[in-house]
């Protein structure tokens, strides 16, 4: 059974079937050729929407009915996007299962990890987010507005923010597993300056930072992330399956996307 991957993004929707190991061939269609129906956290017009996945499958040549599908978006608070997304794909669709991802904590899976800070680079933003066991900590999570000519100040009291928001023991784990995420910040010498102020912060600490190499393309971290997540192993007992979404309906949503103890700080 194919596993499709489906990144949600406010300009772009990137996509690709999942794998093993890179490389990895990736698509994208331009939201704005569709009338921009997705605004990054609520889908704003559902008709372009549909017909925007409906060309993700007519490119990747595959039938929804013989599919699992992964969708990842920015930031994942059950369960509004949850309910009409899943309704869509089991109803409309028929896929046979589902599951929605937040982009960040995708983003750690691309560098093989599982805790750690993921800093997600935007256009005008940074997303700082801390994530447990692949559960992003959500009360933890700070985003920062960048302009063009932004100090890594602004970033680092964020982090400091994010990370003293989480109780002592759990800093090295996260200092220790930095990723940094998305697109060009105009500064190439981002992750030097990044990991060299967060040594001057915390002098007694290890500090690691990690992304995959630029080459890739590291704004399709979250889409690599996703694309290894749909097909490991002890991912799959995590998909919501057409019977139990036919048997359960929305409450089998509930049921998946509560985090569990051992995944909170």
């Amino acid at each position: 059974m194919s596993k499709v991957v489906i990144d949600l993004g406010t300009y772009t929707f990137k996509f690709g079937f999942g794998i093993k190991t890179y490389p990895f061939e990736s698509h994208e269609i331009k939201c704005s050729e569709y009338g921009d129906p997705f605004n990054g956290t609520e889908i704003t017009d559902l008709d372009a929407f549909k017909k925007m996945i409906d060309k993700i499958f007519e490119t990747l040549e595959v039938e929804p009915k013989m599919c699992q599908v992964l969708v990842s978006a920015p930031k994942h608070e059950p369960y509004e996007l949850d309910e009409i997304l899943a309704s869509y794909f089991f109803k409309e669709l028929n896929v046979q299962g589902f599951y929605l991802a937040c982009q960040p904590v995708l983003s750690m899976y691309s560098c093989g990890r599982l805790n750690g800070l993921v800093i997600e680079v935007g256009q005008n933003f940074v997303q700082i987010v801390p994530a447990r066991n692949g559960w992003a900590v959500y009360d933890s999570i700070k985003v920062v507005k960048i302009s063009e000519n932004f100090e890594i100040e602004e970033i680092t009291n964020s982090i400091q923010e994010s990370i003293n928001s989480i109780k002592e023991s759990s800093h090295d784990i996260l200092l220790q597993n930095i990723v940094i995420t998305g697109g060009p910040t105009n500064d190439k010498e981002f992750d030097g300056k990044l990991e060299k102020k967060l040594i001057e912060i915390y002098p007694n600490k290890k500090i690691a930072t990690y992304g995959i190499p630029y080459k890739m393309g590291r704004h399709n971290s979250a889409l690599i992330g996703g694309c290894i997540l749909s097909v490991h192993k002890d991912f799959q007992a995590m998909w919501i399956t057409n019977d139990k979404y036919q048997e359960l309906g929305g409450d089998v949503l509930k049921c998946v996307y509560t985090v569990p103890e051992e995944a909170k700080f």
